[in-house]
């Protein structure tokens, strides 16, 4: 247990503290309607921003002309960086506000913010219209997008785990990432399409548009559909003791600031395998080893067909054995085998490319099917969203927000390719030893007794 423990952090599924066990579970057609639209905001948050990356060498071209290549897609990747500045800011707002409104009315204003960014990308004229304004105007985009996608993750992994049986928490948290996974996969699958079958010059003209406002449509869709949601019993049940915090920013930091210093530490492996493995990894595949974008975006795509299986297997094993296991074999993994990884990418065809991505992936699934559900569990009900989004947000700012413009840089200053690992091993060092010294609020035997536990008492169902 984390020494801030006698703090109220970190307890037993069965205590009141904890992520909850509901009073009320929710019937069969309430459960699919809120995993699905859940679900589906987070993967148009996701699909927008694996698009954005996945498209990076054609946006270069459209919002920074550039006779030097690798400078066009490092200002790309500036502004992907510089949007994630927002995301802390965001992640305080939708925190604070999070945990006084609850996160089910947080997750109906965030995907009103998110739609019309997104449109607005997916309208704006390029350099050659507008000159200056063009890369100005999507930065601000981006950052709208940014600040209102700091409240959509962690708000829909706090009302999932808050409607969850104890001991099938992970799985239904998992719903985030495996949304999340989908939003790559389709913006990788569009981009492949894109990239197979239109003319390069049409994609540069129109064609990236696309996905950004086919996006923005379905934002649309899932604000109209998200007004049936069941608000989480928790929250319910915290508004009739009336024991909602009043200033859950500060409460969280007089309280949990140890936890989410540790917090924030472990999500530098998240964030690099989000954003080197599943998002940088589309670019390199292109750039540095030469493969055309087609079969870069084919590559990505197949990985991610077997990684959103493998995403509820791991949460399976997270429900089963306990979080903290997972995370520190993927986090030891990354550091022993990312370098051989990358030197045998350099070495390898279309073939070899593929399997040694679904490698990467594969390992990094075990992060990706906990790192949620272990954030959650790790503070009060009081003070949850605070205590997700704030540590997620500034995580992934400082190191996943980053990562692909600093593995770019790190080829161009080192001249090798093989540089990346070195980022992805350092991010995983960190994560490390802050996983080393944060403990595991999850107990799987008393998870099930406490499930069981309901069974017996009669648990009534929405």
């Amino acid at each position: 247990m984390s020494s801030d423990a006698a703090h109220g952090a970190p307890t037993a599924p069965g205590d009141p503290t904890a992520a909850g066990s509901p009073t009320t579970r929710l019937g069969r057609a309430q459960i699919r309607l809120t995993l699905s639209t859940v679900g589906l905001g987070t993967f148009i948050e996701w699909f927008e921003y694996a698009s954005y990356a996945y498209l990076a060498t054609t946006i270069a071209t459209v919002f920074f002309p550039s006779a030097d290549g690798s400078v066009a897609l490092m200002q790309t990747f500036g502004i992907f960086a510089l949007s994630f500045l927002v995301r802390p800011l965001g992640g305080l707002f939708w925190g604070h506000f999070g945990d006084r409104i609850g996160p089910k009315r947080t997750l109906t204003l965030t995907i009103v913010g998110m739609g019309v960014a997104t449109f607005a990308i997916g309208v704006l004229p390029g350099y050659a219209s507008i000159g200056i304004a063009a890369p100005l105007l999507l930065l601000v985009a981006r950052m709208l997008q940014s600040f209102c996608a700091a409240g959509e993750y962690s708000g829909a992994a706090v009302l999932l785990a808050e409607h969850a049986p104890a001991n099938k928490r992970a799985r239904w948290v998992s719903t985030v990432p495996i949304a999340t996974s989908a939003g790559f996969l389709g913006a990788s699958v569009v981009a492949s399409i894109l990239n197979g079958l239109l003319p390069a010059e049409a994609v540069q003209e129109w064609g990236w548009r696309i996905p950004f406002l086919a996006a923005a449509v379905l934002t649309i869709v899932v604000r109209w559909i998200r007004r049936r949601v069941a608000d989480s019993p928790v929250r319910e049940r915290m508004e009739q003791e009336e024991s909602v915090a009043r200033a859950p920013l500060f409460e969280l930091v007089k309280g949990h600031w140890p936890s989410m210093l540790r917090m924030l530490f472990i999500m530098a492996v998240n964030a690099s395998g989000y954003y080197l493995v599943l998002t940088y990894m589309a670019t390199y595949i292109e750039v540095e080893l030469g493969l055309t974008a087609f079969q870069s975006s084919l590559i990505i795509s197949l990985a991610l067909v077997l990684y959103l299986p493998l995403i509820f297997v791991g949460a399976w094993l997270s429900d089963t054995f306990g979080r903290r296991r997972l995370l520190l074999v993927n986090a030891v993994g990354f550091i022993l085998l990312s370098y051989p990884a990358f030197v045998l990418l350099g070495q390898s065809g279309f073939l070899g490319v593929l399997l040694i991505q679904i490698s990467l992936v594969a390992l990094f699934s075990l992060n990706d099917s906990t790192f949620a559900v272990y954030f959650v569990e790790a503070v009060p009900p009081q003070v949850r969203l605070s205590g997700f989004a704030i540590p997620f947000n500034f995580g992934n700012a400082i190191f996943g927000g980053t990562a692909p413009f600093i593995a770019t840089w790190l080829i161009s200053v080192t001249d090798s390719s093989y540089s990346p690992a070195l980022l992805i091993m350092g991010l995983s060092l960190i994560g490390l030893v802050a996983l080393i010294f944060q403990g595991d609020a999850y107990d799987p035997q008393a998870a099930r007794e406490a499930v069981e536990q309901e069974e017996q008492q009669g648990v009534g169902t929405a």
